[in-house]
Formats: structure tokens, sequence, C-alpha cells
């Protein structure tokens, strides 16, 4: 495995240093996508049974 350091872009040989543009990192020479958004994570929604009911009151509050 190489260190750190010594990552270098494989489509431009650059070392590897990324920017962060809508949730995935791309090169900063080339633009090359090398990290990708998603990967397959999925959310872990909660069941209807654990999660706390709508109400007038909730509704609200969450309006200020």
């Amino acid at each position: 495995m190489q260190s750190v350091c010594d990552r270098r872009c494989p489509w431009c040989g650059q070392p590897l240093a990324l920017v962060w543009v809508h949730g995935h990192g791309q090169c900063v020479r080339c633009g090359t996508n090398l990290e990708e958004c998603c990967r397959g994570e999925t959310a872990e929604v909660a069941p209807a049974s654990a999660r706390a009911p709508v109400t007038a009151v909730s509704r609200a509050a969450e309006r200020g």
C-alpha cells in the first residue's frame, strides 16, 4: 500500500489532491472523479412505530 504522500492520480499522474464537489472527490489538476459520492451506502430509516408522531404542536415548533 502506498503512503498518503506517494499517492498519485491514476489519470494525470500528479500527486493526489482532491477537491470535493457536490459530494464526490475529484483530482484538483485534471478533474477526474476519484471518490464517488455514493458507494452503495443506504439510509437506515426507523420503523414508523419508533418515530415521533407529527402533530400541530410539532409543526408549529418547526415553523418557529
